[in-house]
């Protein structure tokens, strides 16, 4: 079984860090390289008459505003209270109910950074001030239209796209 025998961080970001990781195999030492981003919570906000509350936001890494789920950095090891802390600063609501569907990898060969996903029922609005640089659009459409969403492009990113169908698979079978 191979085994982390050494780590090093050889450059830092506010928002992640690269490091040198070398691990002992039967015979050899090999060094790889990764991403290591602190954990995220993303949710599937879901209101009692069935809307999906999205939001409508710049990604500057595109240089492009898209389609999102309210998500944030895990702060103090707590998933759900970030969750919750975003969820109001992003959209405006604050969950009464934070049901965990799952923790999701992105590109676990390189990156060390996991994504947990709540679906977020029970919806008050709750406004916190948050820490965007640029305004934040929210968004409501009927639960059963993500998929449309999808099929049209609208819908992009991977870990949102997981997340809507964690959600849809724990709706179905919770009626």
């Amino acid at each position: 079984m191979p085994r982390i025998i050494d780590e090093r961080e050889v450059f830092k970001t506010k928002i992640f860090s690269i490091k040198e990781i070398d691990i002992k195999f039967d015979k050899n030492l090999v060094t790889y390289n990764l991403v290591e981003k602190q954990d995220s919570a993303l949710l599937v906000p879901v209101t009692n008459d069935h809307k999906l509350i999205l939001i409508r936001e710049y990604f500057p890494t595109l240089d492009k505003i898209l389609i999102a789920l309210p998500k944030g950095r895990v702060e103090n090891d707590n998933p759900i209270e970030s969750a919750n802390k975003e969820l109001q600063e992003e959209a405006g609501y604050k969950a009464q109910e934070l049901i965990p569907l799952g923790t999701l990898l992105v590109s676990p060969g390189n990156t060390r950074h996991k994504t947990h996903v709540y679906l977020a029922r029970k919806l008050i609005e709750s406004k916190l001030k948050g820490d965007e640089q640029h305004p934040i659009d929210v968004i409501k459409i009927p639960f059963a239209d993500f998929e449309k969403c999808i099929e049209k492009g609208e819908l992009q990113e991977a870990r949102m796209i997981a997340a809507l169908y964690l959600a849809k698979g724990y709706l179905e079978k919770n009626k």
